[in-house]
């Protein structure tokens, strides 16, 4: 018998590329009665006390102290960075905080790239407390508040923006109209692989981070699951196999039983499944298989591990009207950066994509970068002579991919 909490924390999407601290920190404080604050004074808070190590946005130490100094005085408990030397010690103090306190932990993830919410959890059992190591955690149910408000990629001007910002409780973050995902659901295994992977240097070099309640951590590492594979084989699967294996996740993770899921997937089948290779990990690829009604627009995806058929993650909004991420077919990919100049940067001067050069890779690629911090959100690659140009799948073109520290 396995035990599901999930609280309700609603879910915003941050107001620039990098303020994902600060829209953690706009989440949580809303639930524990602070009202809904400003993401810009929020971020400056998060970034002015950020004093451990320089260059991060909203570094750890600054977000625990926005996490105090923002608390409202009817909430007797407090915040504590954790950062401890494994992943399943920082793992389990997310499920105890969300488990004992019913306050959702804010963590690091995909490196030190990216705060999300960490909202619910599935395991084993529920934890006898802050220690407690005999239970096993099956997936994490999170609020990522990326992609950024789409105001911040149109600046203000006739006609005006789309919102938010200013947020509200009516704001549609998450509602498919800002394609922001409001129900994010991730297996545990890839939980370890791909979002809490350690600092990779620094300050906090070989740590994981999470933002918890104050009482202490395990002192040993806990039992794990170590997921089955669904297929060896020395091809990846085909399309026809990643639907059926993304159908399977669905149901061994019960999703469409949950009453917030079911919005998104009832009466859907699989669509056409996107291969997508990651560039951060050798010989890693995964679909996205997207959940659909009538060949409309998917309101539901769920990723698949290409190789061993491993369900991944799965991401939902709310409202069924909407599409979770557009429909750039490769075709129209081209059509966006034939015949274009685009700035290479660092006064590295224009590049002038002329058709007769240049190359699409086969499959989409992605990894954790500022221009994406969803695996949802990947993108079409073509190589123009020496320079690579980058087509997401929202038809934003960039020259590079930027792999920074302390977002």
């Amino acid at each position: 018998m396995t035990v599901h909490e999930n609280l309700i924390v609603q879910h915003h999407q941050q107001d620039t590329d990098y303020y994902c601290g600060a829209a953690c920190a706009q989440m949580v404080l809303e639930t524990i009665g602070a009202g809904l604050l400003d993401q810009d004074p929020l971020y400056a808070d998060n970034h002015g006390h950020s004093t451990a190590e320089a260059g991060w946005a909203s570094g750890p130490d600054g977000l625990a102290w926005t996490m105090n100094d923002r608390r409202p005085a009817s909430f007797s408990n407090s915040f504590v960075l954790f950062a401890l030397a494994n992943e399943d010690n920082t793992s389990r103090k997310i499920v105890w905080t969300i488990h004992h306190y019913q306050v959702a932990p804010i963590a690091l993830v995909f490196g030190w790239a990216h705060w999300i919410v960490v909202r619910g959890y599935e395991a084993s059992a529920a934890p006898s407390g802050s220690g407690d190591t005999g239970y096993t955690i099956s997936s994490f149910d999170v609020n990522n508040p990326w992609p950024p408000c789409p105001s911040f990629y149109d600046p203000p001007g006739p006609p005006p923006p789309p919102a938010p910002p200013p947020h509200g409780g009516g704001d549609g973050c998450g509602s498919g109209g800002d394609r922001g995902i409001v129900n994010e659901h991730i297996s545990y295994a890839t939980w370890q692989s791909t979002y809490m992977t350690g600092v990779p240097s620094g300050h906090w070099n070989g740590l994981f981070l999470a933002v918890c309640d104050p009482e202490p951590p395990a002192d040993r590492v806990g039992e794990q699951r170590k997921p089955e594979r669904r297929r060896e084989s020395d091809r990846l699967a085909s399309p026809g196999e990643a639907a059926e294996f993304a159908l399977r996740g669905l149901d061994e993770y019960g999703l469409r039983k949950r009453e917030d899921w079911a919005k998104a997937l009832d009466g859907t089948e699989p669509g056409e499944p996107l291969l997508v290779q990651r560039l951060d990990l050798p010989d890693t690829y995964y679909y996205i298989v997207p959940m659909q009604t009538n060949r409309q627009d998917a309101s539901a995806a769920v990723s698949v591990d290409a190789r061993y058929g491993l369900y991944n993650q799965a991401a939902a909004l709310a409202d069924r009207r909407r599409a979770l991420f557009p429909r750039l077919e490769a075709e129209g990919a081209l059509k966006l950066v034939v015949g274009r100049k685009f700035d290479l940067e660092d006064r590295k001067g224009m590049l002038l994509v002329r058709p007769e050069s240049i190359c699409m890779f086969p499959t989409l690629v992605w990894r954790p970068c500022r221009e994406s911090l969803s695996p949802f959100w990947p993108f079409y690659l073509i190589t123009a002579g020496g320079h690579r140009l980058y087509i997401r799948v929202d038809g934003r073109v960039f020259t590079r991919l930027h792999i920074e520290p302390g977002i």
